[in-house]
């Protein structure tokens, strides 16, 4: 048998060249073969390449354990009590009724395929798992972006017990007929859910969850019963249309995110417009979400606390938490 001769450093090159490509292809077209959305995933990697360039350097990085593990079996259930579980998942007790929004307990936001993920990794792990959380009555979700609607999580919690309301046009993620009920809501729409009245409302965002499907819709809600009332924001970027939820008596909570600003600016609120914004609104507390979480833009992670809470300098009192896993209540 003759002996191949040793490649050339241009042959080697070559090789180098054509190993990294397949390697490309191949991680893209597992994602693909695997989840059926071989265009969504390679419009994922040509859209963000700079999501992979920090998918690959987080792949080592250890998640922090939150600073708190709020505690829902010592909620009584007369008042209004709310957990921060990360990101923009709060857990809510109304009076005994409970609420979930955007539920992520996944470490990745962004594509699942069985024991593979691919997204952003986490930074800081929920401060309650799908096995450690009350039975859960409403799951709130406010757009189908892959960090608000996360599919494992939506998975775990199936029951035929709890309803869901969710925008328009985005209850086909869903297994729908494993839960009691689905409904789609359009900004001003409400639908009554168990004690509570839940109003969709109009936010500053979008709501395509893979670029191309721009017919989804994004919501902000109010929940109503009658004793208490919360606004969650879901994302936003700054809008006066938070004027228009005022009302004589404030709201006891407004949920409003503080992150992903730099360099997402128009689609996602400093922390400075969203105390504006929950002042607009008219509330008691404001509690800032969509930080700490998933490092999904250019800020320090702990820069929108510090930035709200110097905007809020002389109201401290009025910022219901800074820490994930952190739990407030009210009377």
């Amino acid at each position: 048998m003759k002996e191949s001769s040793p490649p050339t450093d241009s042959a080697l090159a070559a090789r180098i060249r054509r190993l990294r490509l397949f390697r490309r292809r191949t991680l893209v077209g597992t994602l693909g073969t695997t989840a059926g959305l071989t265009g969504a995933a390679y419009a994922v990697y040509r859209s963000a390449p700079g999501m992979w360039r920090n998918f690959y350097a987080d792949l080592g990085r250890p998640i922090a354990d939150p600073s708190f593990t709020p505690d829902p079996t010592q909620w009584p259930d007369k008042g209004l009590h709310a957990a921060w579980i990360g990101h923009s998942t709060v857990l809510l007790k109304i009076d005994g009724f409970t609420v979930l929004t955007d539920p992520i307990f996944s470490d990745y936001a962004g594509v699942h395929m069985g024991m593979v993920s691919v997204g952003v990794k986490r930074t800081t792990r929920s401060a309650l798992t799908p096995e450690t959380l009350p039975a859960i009555d409403l799951i709130l979700l406010s757009h189908a972006h892959m960090d608000h609607m996360d599919l494992p999580s939506l998975r775990a919690l199936e029951d035929s017990k709890t309803m869901v309301v969710t925008a328009r046009h985005t209850s086909d993620l869903l297994r729908v007929p494993r839960y009691r009920r689905v409904h789609e809501l359009g900004w001003n729409e409400s639908v009554q859910v168990g004690p509570l009245q839940v109003r969709a409302t109009e936010v500053r965002h979008w709501g395509a969850r893979m670029r191309v499907d721009t017919y989804r819709g994004y919501n902000g809600y109010v929940l109503e019963s009658a004793n208490h009332s919360v606004v969650f924001a879901g994302d936003t970027a700054y809008t006066d249309i938070f004027k228009k939820l005022r009302r004589s008596k404030p709201h006891d909570l407004v949920v409003m995110p503080i992150g992903a600003y730099n360099p997402w600016i128009t689609n996602h609120c400093s922390p400075e417009q969203a105390w504006e914004m929950a002042q607009d609104a008219g509330c008691r507390l404001m509690m800032p979400v969509h930080h700490q979480t998933f490092p999904l833009s250019n800020e320090p992670i702990r820069e929108p606390i510090e930035r709200l809470l110097e905007a809020a300098s002389g109201n401290l009192d009025m910022v219901a938490l800074q820490s994930v896993g952190e739990e407030i209540h009210l009377s």
